[in-house]
Protein backbone atom coordinates (compact mmCIF):
# COMPACT_ATOMS: atom_id res chain seq x y z
CA UNK A 1 0.00 0.00 0.00
CA UNK A 2 2.85 2.38 0.84
CA UNK A 3 4.46 1.80 -2.56
CA UNK A 4 1.11 2.43 -4.30
CA UNK A 5 0.67 5.75 -2.49
CA UNK A 6 4.20 6.82 -3.42
CA UNK A 7 3.52 5.96 -7.06
CA UNK A 8 0.32 8.00 -6.98
CA UNK A 9 2.23 10.91 -5.43
CA UNK A 10 4.87 10.72 -8.16
CA UNK A 11 2.22 10.55 -10.91
CA UNK A 12 0.54 13.71 -9.64
CA UNK A 13 3.87 15.54 -9.54
CA UNK A 14 4.64 14.43 -13.10
CA UNK A 15 1.35 15.80 -14.44
CA UNK A 16 2.27 18.22 -17.22
CA UNK A 17 -1.07 20.03 -16.96
CA UNK A 18 -0.54 20.71 -13.25
CA UNK A 19 2.99 21.95 -13.89
CA UNK A 20 1.79 24.35 -16.60
CA UNK A 21 -0.95 25.75 -14.38
CA UNK A 22 1.44 26.35 -11.48
CA UNK A 23 4.13 27.91 -13.68
CA UNK A 24 1.53 30.11 -15.37
CA UNK A 25 0.27 31.35 -12.01
CA UNK A 26 3.86 31.90 -10.89
CA UNK A 27 4.57 34.05 -13.95
CA UNK A 28 1.50 36.21 -13.22
CA UNK A 29 2.54 36.70 -9.59
CA UNK A 30 6.14 37.52 -10.60
CA UNK A 31 4.91 40.15 -13.05
CA UNK A 32 2.62 41.69 -10.41
CA UNK A 33 5.44 41.74 -7.87
CA UNK A 34 7.94 43.43 -10.16
CA UNK A 35 5.50 45.79 -11.89
CA UNK A 36 3.37 46.88 -8.90
CA UNK A 37 4.90 46.01 -5.52
CA UNK A 38 8.49 46.90 -6.37
CA UNK A 39 7.63 50.36 -7.81
CA UNK A 40 5.46 51.06 -4.75
CA UNK A 41 8.33 50.13 -2.47
CA UNK A 42 10.74 52.31 -4.43
CA UNK A 43 8.27 55.20 -4.17
CA UNK A 44 7.92 55.10 -0.37
CA UNK A 45 9.21 58.11 1.58
CA UNK A 46 8.22 57.13 5.14
CA UNK A 47 10.78 56.13 7.77
CA UNK A 48 8.72 53.67 9.83
CA UNK A 49 10.64 50.64 8.62
CA UNK A 50 13.82 48.76 9.50
CA UNK A 51 15.78 50.18 6.61
CA UNK A 52 15.77 53.52 8.44
CA UNK A 53 17.65 51.95 11.37
CA UNK A 54 20.30 50.74 8.90
CA UNK A 55 20.57 54.24 7.44
CA UNK A 56 20.89 55.81 10.89
CA UNK A 57 23.75 53.53 11.90
CA UNK A 58 25.49 54.37 8.62
CA UNK A 59 25.18 58.06 9.51
CA UNK A 60 26.41 57.50 13.06
CA UNK A 61 29.57 55.86 11.80
CA UNK A 62 30.14 58.64 9.28
CA UNK A 63 29.88 61.21 12.10
CA UNK A 64 31.98 59.22 14.56
CA UNK A 65 29.12 58.51 16.98
CA UNK A 66 28.58 55.23 18.90
CA UNK A 67 26.46 52.66 17.08
CA UNK A 68 25.07 50.90 20.19
CA UNK A 69 23.04 51.89 23.22
CA UNK A 70 23.47 50.10 26.53
CA UNK A 71 20.67 47.51 26.62
CA UNK A 72 22.10 45.40 29.45
CA UNK A 73 19.20 46.25 31.80
CA UNK A 74 16.43 45.88 29.26
CA UNK A 75 14.13 42.90 29.23
CA UNK A 76 11.76 41.32 26.70
CA UNK A 77 9.04 43.86 27.48
CA UNK A 78 11.13 46.73 26.08
CA UNK A 79 10.79 47.84 22.48
CA UNK A 80 13.95 48.11 20.38
CA UNK A 81 12.38 49.96 17.44
CA UNK A 82 14.87 51.93 15.33
CA UNK A 83 17.84 50.60 17.31
CA UNK A 84 20.75 48.89 15.58
CA UNK A 85 21.05 45.42 17.14
CA UNK A 86 23.27 43.48 14.71
CA UNK A 87 26.99 42.77 15.08
CA UNK A 88 29.29 45.63 14.00
CA UNK A 89 30.38 43.95 10.76
CA UNK A 90 27.06 44.68 9.05
CA UNK A 91 27.24 48.31 10.16
CA UNK A 92 30.77 48.45 8.79
CA UNK A 93 29.61 47.24 5.39
CA UNK A 94 26.88 49.91 5.35
CA UNK A 95 29.38 52.64 6.27
CA UNK A 96 31.57 51.80 3.27
CA UNK A 97 28.73 52.69 0.89
CA UNK A 98 28.90 56.18 -0.65
CA UNK A 99 27.12 59.02 1.14
CA UNK A 100 23.52 59.31 0.00
CA UNK A 101 20.12 60.53 1.12
CA UNK A 102 17.78 58.21 3.00
CA UNK A 103 15.46 57.86 -0.01
CA UNK A 104 18.36 56.85 -2.27
CA UNK A 105 19.59 54.38 0.32
CA UNK A 106 16.10 52.93 0.82
CA UNK A 107 15.65 52.43 -2.94
CA UNK A 108 19.06 50.79 -3.28
CA UNK A 109 18.24 48.52 -0.34
CA UNK A 110 14.83 47.59 -1.80
CA UNK A 111 16.42 46.54 -5.10
CA UNK A 112 18.97 44.46 -3.20
CA UNK A 113 16.25 42.69 -1.21
CA UNK A 114 14.13 41.93 -4.27
CA UNK A 115 17.22 40.48 -5.95
CA UNK A 116 17.80 38.38 -2.81
CA UNK A 117 14.19 37.18 -3.02
CA UNK A 118 14.75 35.73 -6.49
CA UNK A 119 18.16 34.33 -5.64
CA UNK A 120 16.56 32.52 -2.73
CA UNK A 121 13.71 31.30 -4.94
CA UNK A 122 16.29 29.94 -7.38
CA UNK A 123 18.06 28.01 -4.62
CA UNK A 124 14.76 26.63 -3.32
CA UNK A 125 13.94 25.37 -6.80
CA UNK A 126 17.34 23.71 -6.99
CA UNK A 127 16.96 22.11 -3.55
CA UNK A 128 13.52 20.74 -4.39
CA UNK A 129 14.18 19.49 -7.92
CA UNK A 130 17.92 18.84 -7.91
CA UNK A 131 18.60 21.28 -10.75
CA UNK A 132 18.48 24.97 -11.62
CA UNK A 133 15.69 25.91 -14.03
CA UNK A 134 13.39 28.83 -14.75
CA UNK A 135 10.24 26.84 -14.02
CA UNK A 136 11.43 25.68 -10.59
CA UNK A 137 12.57 29.21 -9.74
CA UNK A 138 9.16 30.64 -10.68
CA UNK A 139 7.33 27.96 -8.73
CA UNK A 140 9.49 28.51 -5.65
CA UNK A 141 8.99 32.26 -6.05
CA UNK A 142 5.22 31.73 -6.06
CA UNK A 143 5.36 29.80 -2.78
CA UNK A 144 7.81 32.24 -1.22
CA UNK A 145 5.67 35.22 -2.23
CA UNK A 146 2.69 33.96 -0.22
CA UNK A 147 4.68 32.51 2.68
CA UNK A 148 4.25 34.19 6.10
CA UNK A 149 6.89 36.85 6.69
CA UNK A 150 7.95 37.46 3.09
CA UNK A 151 5.82 40.51 2.37
CA UNK A 152 6.62 42.02 5.77
CA UNK A 153 10.36 41.57 5.27
CA UNK A 154 10.31 43.27 1.88
CA UNK A 155 7.97 46.05 3.01
CA UNK A 156 10.02 46.92 6.10
CA UNK A 157 13.37 46.59 4.37
CA UNK A 158 14.49 43.85 6.75
CA UNK A 159 17.87 42.22 6.22
CA UNK A 160 16.29 38.75 6.38
CA UNK A 161 15.84 38.20 2.60
CA UNK A 162 19.63 38.40 2.29
CA UNK A 163 19.99 35.77 5.01
CA UNK A 164 17.43 33.50 3.29
CA UNK A 165 19.48 33.80 0.11
CA UNK A 166 22.78 33.08 1.89
CA UNK A 167 21.29 30.01 3.57
CA UNK A 168 19.79 28.78 0.31
CA UNK A 169 23.11 29.26 -1.47
CA UNK A 170 24.93 27.40 1.30
CA UNK A 171 22.67 24.38 0.79
CA UNK A 172 22.49 24.44 -3.00
CA UNK A 173 26.20 25.18 -3.60
CA UNK A 174 28.23 22.88 -1.31
CA UNK A 175 31.53 24.23 -2.63
CA UNK A 176 30.79 27.60 -0.96
CA UNK A 177 28.92 26.25 2.07
CA UNK A 178 31.42 27.45 4.67
CA UNK A 179 31.43 31.01 3.39
CA UNK A 180 27.67 31.38 3.08
CA UNK A 181 26.85 29.82 6.46
CA UNK A 182 29.42 32.11 8.07
CA UNK A 183 27.86 35.13 6.33
CA UNK A 184 24.62 34.25 8.08
CA UNK A 185 26.37 33.61 11.40
CA UNK A 186 28.11 37.00 11.55
CA UNK A 187 24.69 38.68 11.29
CA UNK A 188 22.33 36.28 13.08
CA UNK A 189 23.61 33.69 15.62
CA UNK A 190 21.39 30.88 14.28
CA UNK A 191 23.73 30.62 11.30
CA UNK A 192 26.45 29.07 13.45
CA UNK A 193 24.49 25.80 13.69
CA UNK A 194 24.46 24.83 10.01
CA UNK A 195 28.12 25.86 9.86
CA UNK A 196 29.02 23.57 12.77
CA UNK A 197 27.07 20.74 11.16
CA UNK A 198 28.96 21.17 7.89
CA UNK A 199 32.55 21.30 9.17
CA UNK A 200 32.90 17.56 8.70
CA UNK A 201 32.85 18.14 4.94
CA UNK A 202 36.46 19.17 5.11
CA UNK A 203 38.85 21.95 4.18
CA UNK A 204 36.56 23.82 1.77
CA UNK A 205 34.11 24.61 4.59
CA UNK A 206 36.87 25.89 6.86
CA UNK A 207 38.48 27.85 4.03
CA UNK A 208 35.21 29.59 3.14
CA UNK A 209 34.42 30.43 6.76
CA UNK A 210 37.92 31.75 7.48
CA UNK A 211 37.82 33.86 4.32
CA UNK A 212 34.55 35.46 5.44
CA UNK A 213 35.87 36.06 8.96
CA UNK A 214 39.08 37.67 7.68
CA UNK A 215 37.05 39.79 5.26
CA UNK A 216 34.76 40.83 8.11
CA UNK A 217 37.73 41.86 10.23
CA UNK A 218 39.10 43.91 7.33
CA UNK A 219 35.73 45.62 6.81
CA UNK A 220 35.51 46.39 10.52
CA UNK A 221 39.02 47.83 10.59
CA UNK A 222 38.33 50.02 7.55
CA UNK A 223 35.00 51.25 8.91
CA UNK A 224 35.87 51.83 12.57
CA UNK A 225 39.61 51.42 12.98
CA UNK A 226 41.03 48.29 14.55
CA UNK A 227 40.69 49.27 18.22
CA UNK A 228 37.16 50.71 17.82
CA UNK A 229 36.04 47.61 15.92
CA UNK A 230 37.22 45.33 18.72
CA UNK A 231 35.43 47.55 21.25
CA UNK A 232 32.21 47.43 19.23
CA UNK A 233 32.45 43.63 19.10
CA UNK A 234 32.92 43.56 22.87
CA UNK A 235 29.91 45.85 23.36
CA UNK A 236 27.73 43.66 21.17
CA UNK A 237 28.67 40.49 23.06
CA UNK A 238 28.37 42.03 26.54
CA UNK A 239 25.37 44.40 26.13
CA UNK A 240 23.39 43.67 22.98
CA UNK A 241 23.47 39.86 22.77
CA UNK A 242 22.45 39.33 26.43
CA UNK A 243 19.45 41.60 25.84
CA UNK A 244 18.43 39.76 22.68
CA UNK A 245 18.90 36.42 24.46
CA UNK A 246 15.97 37.36 26.75
CA UNK A 247 13.53 37.15 23.84
CA UNK A 248 10.74 39.60 23.08
CA UNK A 249 7.20 39.86 24.40
CA UNK A 250 5.90 41.10 21.04
CA UNK A 251 3.22 38.88 19.42
CA UNK A 252 5.39 38.94 16.30
CA UNK A 253 7.95 36.79 18.14
CA UNK A 254 7.27 33.21 16.96
CA UNK A 255 9.96 31.60 19.11
CA UNK A 256 8.88 28.18 20.38
CA UNK A 257 11.07 28.43 23.49
CA UNK A 258 9.73 31.87 24.40
CA UNK A 259 6.19 30.65 23.69
CA UNK A 260 6.48 28.33 26.71
CA UNK A 261 7.33 31.30 28.94
CA UNK A 262 4.47 33.28 27.44
CA UNK A 263 2.09 30.38 28.03
CA UNK A 264 3.26 29.84 31.62
CA UNK A 265 2.74 33.55 32.30
CA UNK A 266 -0.72 33.61 30.75
CA UNK A 267 -2.01 30.75 32.97
CA UNK A 268 -0.40 32.11 36.11
CA UNK A 269 2.37 29.55 36.47
CA UNK A 270 5.11 32.15 36.11
CA UNK A 271 5.20 35.73 37.33
CA UNK A 272 6.94 38.43 35.34
CA UNK A 273 6.52 42.15 36.02
CA UNK A 274 9.03 43.60 33.56
CA UNK A 275 12.74 44.20 33.61
CA UNK A 276 15.47 41.65 33.01
CA UNK A 277 14.31 38.03 32.88
CA UNK A 278 14.88 35.90 36.01
CA UNK A 279 17.80 33.50 35.92
CA UNK A 280 15.57 30.42 35.55
CA UNK A 281 13.88 31.81 32.44
CA UNK A 282 17.25 32.70 30.93
CA UNK A 283 18.56 29.20 31.57
CA UNK A 284 15.48 27.75 29.85
CA UNK A 285 15.97 29.92 26.77
CA UNK A 286 19.68 29.11 26.58
CA UNK A 287 19.16 25.40 27.20
CA UNK A 288 16.38 25.01 24.64
CA UNK A 289 18.37 27.04 22.13
CA UNK A 290 21.27 24.60 22.48
CA UNK A 291 19.33 21.36 22.90
CA UNK A 292 16.91 21.87 20.00
CA UNK A 293 19.45 21.89 17.13
CA UNK A 294 21.51 19.14 18.78
CA UNK A 295 18.52 16.80 19.12
CA UNK A 296 17.29 17.49 15.60
CA UNK A 297 20.78 17.02 14.23
CA UNK A 298 20.94 13.61 15.89
CA UNK A 299 17.45 12.76 14.60
CA UNK A 300 18.47 13.54 10.99
CA UNK A 301 21.98 12.07 11.25
CA UNK A 302 21.27 9.46 8.56
CA UNK A 303 19.55 11.86 6.17
CA UNK A 304 21.19 13.66 3.24
CA UNK A 305 23.59 16.45 4.17
CA UNK A 306 21.27 19.15 2.83
CA UNK A 307 18.35 17.80 4.85
CA UNK A 308 20.52 17.66 7.97
CA UNK A 309 21.72 21.26 7.59
CA UNK A 310 18.26 22.57 6.75
CA UNK A 311 16.70 20.78 9.73
CA UNK A 312 19.38 22.01 12.15
CA UNK A 313 19.29 25.59 10.82
CA UNK A 314 15.49 25.81 10.85
CA UNK A 315 15.32 24.36 14.36
CA UNK A 316 17.86 26.93 15.53
CA UNK A 317 15.61 29.66 14.12
CA UNK A 318 12.47 28.33 15.82
CA UNK A 319 13.98 27.77 19.29
CA UNK A 320 16.06 30.95 19.44
CA UNK A 321 14.71 33.47 22.00
CA UNK A 322 13.62 35.75 19.17
CA UNK A 323 12.09 34.42 15.97
CA UNK A 324 10.36 37.23 14.12
CA UNK A 325 7.83 36.40 11.44
CA UNK A 326 10.36 37.58 8.86
CA UNK A 327 12.62 34.66 9.82
CA UNK A 328 10.01 32.08 8.82
CA UNK A 329 10.64 32.00 5.03
CA UNK A 330 14.02 30.40 5.80
CA UNK A 331 12.01 27.32 6.83
CA UNK A 332 11.27 26.71 3.16
CA UNK A 333 14.78 25.26 2.87
CA UNK A 334 13.62 22.37 5.05
CA UNK A 335 10.45 21.94 3.00
CA UNK A 336 12.44 21.94 -0.26
CA UNK A 337 15.06 19.46 0.92
CA UNK A 338 12.41 17.18 2.45
CA UNK A 339 10.42 17.35 -0.80
CA UNK A 340 13.48 16.33 -2.80
CA UNK A 341 14.09 13.45 -0.41
CA UNK A 342 10.49 12.24 -0.81
CA UNK A 343 10.72 12.46 -4.59
CA UNK A 344 13.90 10.39 -4.51
CA UNK A 345 12.26 7.80 -2.26
CA UNK A 346 9.16 7.63 -4.47
CA UNK A 347 11.27 7.11 -7.59
CA UNK A 348 13.26 4.37 -5.90
CA UNK A 349 10.03 2.67 -4.74
CA UNK A 350 8.61 2.87 -8.28
CA UNK A 351 11.79 1.44 -9.76
CA UNK A 352 11.77 -1.36 -7.17
CA UNK A 353 8.16 -2.18 -8.05
CA UNK A 354 8.92 -2.31 -11.78
CA UNK A 355 11.92 -4.60 -11.34
CA UNK A 356 10.04 -7.16 -9.26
Amino acid sequence: MNAILKNMFLSVLNSQFLKRVVVGLAIVVAILQLSILLPKTLGRTDKMRDVYAYYLVKERIEHGRPIYLNLSKKGPHDSSLALYLYPPVFAGVLSLLPKMSFLTFARFWALLLYAAFWIYATTLGKLASGRFSLSTTLTAGLILFFFPGTFRALALGQIDPLLWAFFGLALSMPLFRGGFTMLVAIIKPWGIWPFLWSIGEGLRVWAGAITVLLGSALVGALAFGGEAFVENCRTWFTHILPSLAQGAWSPDNRSLSFALLRGAHSVGLWSYDGGALPLGARIWLLGSGLAGPLLIGWRFRRSSKNLQLAAVGCTAILVSPICWTTYLPALLTLAATAFHSKIHEAKEARLSTLTK
